[in-house]
C-alpha cells in the first residue's frame, strides 16, 4: 500500500580473535623447537632451553599496531551520480545514510552497538512527533555484489523511485513543507518528478495539475507513461490516472462507488492492475479488492473479493481485515502477486500482511508467507522484490524492516544488519530494467 497508505489518500516512525593469538604462537614455537632438534632438555614454562649464555625468557609477542580509523567523509549535498551504475538491479529509498553520521559512531568511528537507543543517533532517525527526522533518499543496489550506491542527498523526502533510462529516474517525492511543521516528510503533499541525473534537475510532472494524495506511481517503458492514483478533493475519491513526460494527464477510472489505488503496469504495457476499496463509512470493515483493466481503462475485471474477515477482528488501524493491497502482474500476465492483511494481533506493531498470488483465470489464491508484514511486491524475471517488516518484540534493535527477494521458493534479506533495523531499511523498491 506504500508508506502513506490510506492515511495519505484520505488526508487523515565480530568477534575479536586477538586473545587467542599468543596460544597459537606458543604452539608454533614449541613445534619449531622440536623440529630443530632443541628438545634434549625440558625448559620451564616461559623459558627457552639453556644455551651458551644461559636460559633466556621468551619475548612477549608484540601486539599489532592499531591504526585509528578515519572519520567517514561527509556526504555531499545534491544529486550524487550522473548515471545509473552498471550492474544495478534494484532501486529503493532508505534512511540508511544516517548511520555514517558522527552522531551514530563511537570514538573509533565504529557504529554504536545500540544505535537506535543512543540519544544522538536516534535524534537523526526520529523527530519528537515520531515522524522521520531525516529525509528518505534514493539508492541503487547490485544484488550479486551487494554494493549499494546513494543517488541523492537533497532536502526532498523521496517515497519511491524507478529507473527510466541510464540518466533518468521517475520518483514520487515531497519537496516542500506543505503542512508548515518545519520539516519535510510523509505528512507533506507528494508529487511525481522526472530526475535528470546528468543535469541534476527535477522536473515536476503533477505540480501544475489540481491533484492531491498522489500515490504509488509506476512507469512503463512499453508505453512511456506513468500510472498512479490520486484524488481531486477531500474524501474517498482517489482514482487511476496516467501522465507522460510532456505532462499530459488522462483519468482512467471515475466510479463513485470505489476508491482506486495501488496500481501498476503489466510488462507489455497492455494492462493495469490496481486495488479498489468500496465506499463505506469509517471504521472501514469491507476490504479492498484486486482489479484488472486494459491500459485505456476499459474491460474492468474484479480478481479478488478481499480476504476473510471475522467479528472478533474486523479492522486493524485504518484498514479492514482482509484488505488486498500492492498488486503486481507476473511477467507472463497470468498471475498477480499482492499483500493481504490477515491480522493486526500478530507481528505487532506491523500486523501480518500475507504475500499471496492469485491466478488471473481461475481466481485461485496461493499464500506464500503468512507470518510477517510483506509489502509492495514487484514481480520480474529475477523474482519478487518485497519489503518485509518483522517484529513481535519490544526491543527496538530487534525490530526489522528490509528489502527481500523471493525466488525459487525462498526469501533472502538483501540488506542485512545494520541496515535492516527498523526504520532504516528500504521503504519502496523497483527492479531496474537493463537497456
Amino acid at each position: 500500500m506504500g508508506p502513506q497508505g490510506l492515511h495519505g489518500m484520505l488526508g487523515l516512525k565480530e568477534g575479536n580473535d586477538m586473545k587467542n593469538k599468543p596460544i597459537f604462537l606458543g604452539i608454533f614455537l614449541f613445534g619449531l623447537l622440536i623440529f630443530s632438534g632443541c628438545c634434549g632438555e625440558t625448559a620451564p614454562p616461559g623459558m627457552v632451553p639453556p644455551g651458551p649464555e644461559g636460559p633466556g625468557v621468551v619475548p612477549e609477542p608484540e601486539e599489532p599496531e592499531v591504526v585509528p580509523r578515519e572519520p567517514p567523509p561527509e556526504i555531499p549535498k545534491g544529486i550524487l551520480v550522473d548515471k545509473i551504475p552498471a550492474g544495478a538491479d534494484v532501486m529503493f529509498v532508505s534512511l540508511r545514510y544516517v548511520l555514517s553520521d558522527p552522531d551514530c559512531l563511537d570514538e573509533n568511528y565504529e557504529l554504536k552497538d545500540n544505535f537506535i537507543n543512543d540519544p544522538d543517533c536516534n535524534a537523526l532517525i526520529y523527530a519528537p512527533d515520531s515522524q522521520h527526522a531525516s529525509p528518505l533518499q534514493l539508492f541503487i543496489m547490485d544484488i550479486e555484489t551487494g554494493h549499494v550506491t546513494q543517488i541523492t542527498n537533497t532536502d526532498c523526502f523521496f517515497s519511491s523511485g524507478q529507473v527510466v533510462d541510464s540518466k533518468t529516474i521517475m520518483t514520487i517525492a515531497m519537496c516542500s513543507d506543505t503542512d508548515d511543521n518545519g520539516r519535510i516528510n510523509f505528512q507533506d503533499e507528494p508529487d511525481i518528478y522526472l530526475l535528470d541525473l546528468e543535469k541534476g534537475e527535477m522536473d515536476c510532472l503533477t505540480c501544475e495539475h489540481d491533484l492531491i494524495a498522489v500515490n504509488n506511481p509506476d512507469y512503463s517503458s512499453a508505453t512511456g507513461k506513468i500510472v498512479f492514483s490520486s484524488g481531486t478533493g477531500l474524501g474517498m475519491n482517489n482514482h487511476i490516472f496516467t501522465i507522460d513526460a510532456e505532462k499530459n494527464l488522462v483519468q482512467l477510472t471515475n466510479d463513485s462507488e470505489y476508491m482506486d489505488f495501488d496500481c501498476s503496469w503489466s510488462e507489455d504495457g497492455k494492462r493495469i492492475v490496481f486495488n479498489r476499496l468500496p465506499q463505506q463509512n469509517y471504521p472501514f470493515t469491507i476490504p479492498s479488492q484486486v482489479w484488472l483493466m486494459d491500459a485505456d481503462g476499459s474491460n474492468l475485471e474484479k480478481i479478488t473479493n478481499g480476504g476473510p474477515t471475522s467479528e472478533e477482528e474486523n479492522h486493524w488501524q485504518l484498514y479492514p481485515i482482509g484488505t488486498d493491497a500492492d498488486p503486481d502482474l507476473s511477467p507472463d500476465n497470468n498471475e498477480i502477486v499482492f499483500s493481504r492483511l490477515r491480522t493486526g494481533k500478530e507481528n505487532a506493531p506491523f500486523g501480518v500482511y500475507e504475500m499471496a498470488v492469485v491466478n488471473v483465470d481461475t481466481k485461485e489464491v496461493t499464500v506464500l508467507d503468512s507470518n510477517y508484514a510483506n509489502m509492495l511486491p514487484e514481480w520480474e524475471e529475477g523474482g519478487v522484490l518485497i519489503l518485509r517488516q518483522i517484529a513481535g518484540t519490544t526491543e527496538p534493535m530487534d525490530i526489522k524492516q528490509s528489502l527481500y527477494l523471493y525466488k525459487d521458493g525462498s526469501f533472502e534479506d538483501l540488506e542485512g544488519y545494520p541496515y535492516n533495523v527498523f526504520p532504516l531499511g528500504a521503504y519502496s523498491c523497483s527492479w531496474v530494467e537493463r537497456e
